[in-house]
């Protein structure tokens, strides 16, 4: 039953409470501690974390993989926990359970990544059995070869995604041919084909060495276990990979910024996209002022491009910008899938809007990509794993913790004027380079009319 104010009682919903402002955060604070072998050991301590992670960062980029085997730096990481020489087979995957852990990785342009999610009072025998897996994978010839043959599935896989399709032609338009960014991270289908369990079990024996690499233990309790199990862990990288030099943004690929390269799907219903332009990084003085610019252009669902294109238009259900960085500078991506039939018209107009000489960027543009992007950084930042993985990724970089407390204190001044310097001079030189995958048939004609060369691959061109 509503109360009655007019008779004197207090309507609940009518006394709200204040809404009082965010209590200050900080990224938690690191101690940094070197091991004889060259292994960092870096400590967050996070009280009220019981679910601990421990991640190991080698450095062991895409780029170190033999070009003629590629993928294999993804093989031996999704085979490495198969089994040990001390816990062979299923035996290593029953000593996980047995004290609640996980385990899991990633290969990237960077270093490679192999962490383990623990119960905080399992801790110690977790970093045993992250050491063992790490030393002394058994990479089985049966395990290895059904790595392989779910690589070969997640080509596949590939094959039919838009998006995949869409990221590896943009890919393969910023980059050299020449560059491993170039090609699919977990390799091609000819590359697959080359690996054999020798040359996975020979490149973890060459490429899985401490020196250079970065253990970072992370939750509650992380200043106080030791590190023993990788204290005699010894050696360094041997040179059995392939390497190359470092892509600045003002270098390029060849070609125009009007040149389109297109997956065909002729099936698809909706053409998937993917501009790219490599930029400067973390390095800039300006990139926290680039971050917030993308931002406010598309990295909220108010931001510029999903006002016009979604809003508006009602050619899309989102489009998203953004920018990363990279072992060497960065990376602007504006990305998005959009009715077959007005696709090209979409490319034409979002491009347009990511020039900054079509309208800077306002304030309040500028201001709502600014709150959220430091507003949501204690959601980023919530778990042990998110902490450790980014702290792994920084000293990668050669940056410490303290890194994100100062990038985002220099994001929370960045105004109008800085957003618009930093879009005006770090992506208004930049030379867009956009992949498309979509009904070809469909699309080629109405880009070419809208002024774009278009070049039409197969995913097979791709992935093969």
């Amino acid at each position: 039953m509503s109360s009655n104010s007019a008779s004197g009682t207090v309507n609940p919903l009518n006394d709200r409470p204040e809404v009082s402002a965010a209590s200050p955060w900080t990224f938690p604070e690191a101690t940094v501690e070197a091991l004889g072998s060259g292994l960092e050991v870096v400590r967050v301590e996070m009280p009220g974390q019981q679910v601990v992670t421990a991640e190991l960062a080698m450095d062991v980029p895409l780029a170190a993989e033999p070009r003629a085997t590629e993928g294999i730096a993804n093989l031996v990481l999704s085979t490495s926990d198969e089994g040990t020489t001390v816990h062979p087979g299923a035996e290593m995957a029953e000593a996980m359970e047995r004290i609640g852990a996980s385990y899991d990785g990633s290969c990237g342009l960077t270093a490679t990544h192999a962490g383990i999610d623990v119960p905080r009072s399992n801790l110690h025998e977790a970093l045993e059995l992250l050491a063992e897996v790490v030393r002394s994978t058994a990479l089985a010839d049966d395990d290895v070869m059904r790595q392989v043959a779910q690589g070969r599935a997640g080509l596949a896989q590939a094959a039919q995604s838009g998006p995949a399709l869409a990221g590896l032609a943009a890919a393969r338009a910023v980059w050299p041919l020449n560059h491993r960014a170039a090609r699919p991270t977990g390799g091609t289908e000819s590359s697959l084909d080359a690996v054999t369990p020798a040359a996975v079990r020979a490149f973890h024996e060459a490429m899985w060495r401490p020196a250079g690499g970065v253990l970072v233990l992370a939750g509650e309790g992380a200043s106080s276990v030791g590190a023993e199990a990788f204290e005699d862990w010894t050696g360094t990288r041997e040179g059995l990979g392939s390497e190359e030099e470092p892509v600045r943004a003002e270098s390029g690929a060849a070609g125009n910024r009007r040149r389109v390269m297109l997956v065909d799907r002729p099936d698809a219903v909706q053409a998937d996209l993917r501009v790219q332009a490599l930029v400067p990084g973390r390095d800039d003085p300006l990139w926290a002022a680039l971050k917030v610019a993308c931002g406010a252009l598309g990295g909220t669902f108010g931001s510029r491009l999903n006002t016009v294109l979604r809003e508006e238009k009602g050619w899309s259900y989102g489009v998203s910008v953004f920018a990363q960085a990279l072992r060497t500078g960065g990376l602007a991506t504006m990305g998005g899938a959009f009715r077959t039939e007005v696709a090209a018209q979409a490319l034409v107009t979002g491009l347009e809007l990511l020039d900054p000489t079509s309208r800077p960027l306002e304030e309040a543009e500028v201001t709502a990509a600014r709150d959220n992007a430091v507003g949501v950084a204690p959601l980023q930042y919530d778990t042990a794993s998110s902490v450790a993985h980014q702290v792994s990724v920084l000293e990668m970089a050669g940056l410490s913790a303290g890194w994100v407390d100062d990038h985002m204190a220099a994001m929370a001044s960045v105004d109008a004027d800085a957003a618009n310097r930093a879009w005006t001079e770090l992506m208004s030189p930049a030379v867009w380079r956009i992949g498309m995958a979509g009904n070809a048939a469909e699309l080629a004609p109405a880009l070419e009319g809208a002024g774009f060369e278009v070049e039409v691959v197969g995913p097979g061109d791709l992935l093969g």
